[in-house]
């Protein structure tokens, strides 16, 4: 009897003990039923797989300590603190900004947001790719002056490493960083209008010293005197006054071309042979310019006219045909001036004995 009641005691135990398991079996568990070990690490032993859903994770990002924020694939670091979810930018730390692609580092660091231009270097921000750069130094597009003083003077562009001329805070400023000089007037002598290549080109485009417009017409007074020397021999003071005509207008093809009437006398002063003249002569003359001299070159034909054909070549009426070069020693071309010219002048049928009869010299010209 005592057996019987044994075995049945124990066949309830073994039922109500299979119920259980049974039962076990087919619970539904919830999020509730975590133990807060089995959320940081749901896949422990015994941890219902529920632990391990985005549902009950997501509510343990409590749970993950500063370590893991910083570290999500530490060990014994809970699963959700590698969802984005749970990290924030100030889990970046300098490290992780410059290589965010390494395992250790939160995957959040990989976001553009997480940077400022702060994070970025002037040399990181004109060569993104250089060593110890964040990656989004390349996409925050940073203007590397801002790293700079805004007040950099102009003499640190030459002299970026003279503490009088250019402040420890600013050397190293690149070039672009440095704010130009303002020019005014002031800095523009008025020879910048001729030396242009003397002046900072601003100058130009201020125009503080337009040259006055010419108050030369087309039409100059022009007188010569001067000296000629023949071989045969004759020496021979003359003068001739006239006009110059500039037909052709500024900025022509022909601007520099002028004309040239003259009349005049030669007296013979010296010599033996030779006669006093009237002088009747046209010129066409190119005027030049190089640097600060200015002249002309002239070719032209003209009348030596004597009292009459003589025995001696050298007196007698003749067509001449001239040629001179002037320079400018006075004034401003477009006002009275004065310049020193040579000049030679043959009779046309005395080419022959250019060197006996030929009239060779100089003298000054007054343009008016």
């Amino acid at each position: 009897m005592r057996t019987k009641v044994l075995l049945t005691a124990a066949m309830l135990l073994l039922l109500s003990a299979g119920g259980a398991l049974a039962g076990g079996k087919h619970k539904n568990y919830t999020c509730d039923d975590c133990s807060p070990d089995c959320l940081k690490n749901p896949y422990g032993k015994g941890c219902p797989a529920v632990c391990r859903s985005p549902e009950c994770q997501e509510a343990s990002c409590d749970s993950c300590t500063p370590e893991c924020r910083k570290n999500p694939s530490a060990a014994g670091c809970p699963e959700i603190c590698k969802d984005v979810k749970c990290q924030s930018c100030e889990d970046c730390t300098p490290e992780c900004k410059v290589n965010p692609a390494d395992p250790a580092c939160p995957d959040i660091c990989k976001d553009i947001k997480c940077y400022t231009c702060e994070d970025c270097t002037a040399d990181c921000i004109i060569n993104p790719s250089g060593p110890g750069c964040p990656p989004a130094c390349a996409d925050l597009g940073c203007n590397v002056c801002d790293k700079f003083p805004k007040d950099c003077p102009a003499s640190c562009k030459d002299n970026s490493d003279d503490p009088a001329k250019c402040p420890e805070a600013c050397k190293g400023v690149p070039e672009q960083c440095i704010p130009v000089k303002q020019v005014t007037c002031d800095d523009c002598p008025p020879s910048c209008n001729d030396n242009p290549e003397q002046c900072p080109p601003e100058c130009q485009e201020l125009n503080c010293h337009p040259k006055p417009e010419s108050q030369a017409g087309p039409l100059r007074f022009v007188g010569d005197i001067g000296y000629f020397k023949q071989t045969d021999p004759a020496d021979y003071a003359f003068g001739r006054i006239g006009a110059e005509w500039s037909p052709f207008a500024a900025g022509s093809d022909f601007e520099n071309v002028s004309f040239l009437a003259m009349l005049g006398v030669s007296a013979q002063v010296g010599g033996t042979d030779g006669d006093d003249a009237l002088l009747l002569d046209v010129f066409a003359q190119y005027n030049w310019k190089a640097g600060d001299v200015d002249g002309w070159i002239g070719l032209g034909v003209g009348g030596w006219i004597t009292s009459g054909d003589v025995d001696d070549d050298s007196g007698d009426t003749d067509i001449d045909v001239m040629a001179n070069v002037g320079a400018r020693v006075y004034g401003d071309p477009d006002a009275f001036n004065a310049s020193l010219f040579l000049e030679i002048r043959s009779a046309v049928d005395e080419f022959d004995g250019l060197a006996e009869y030929g009239r060779f010299g100089g003298g000054l010209r007054l343009k008016f």
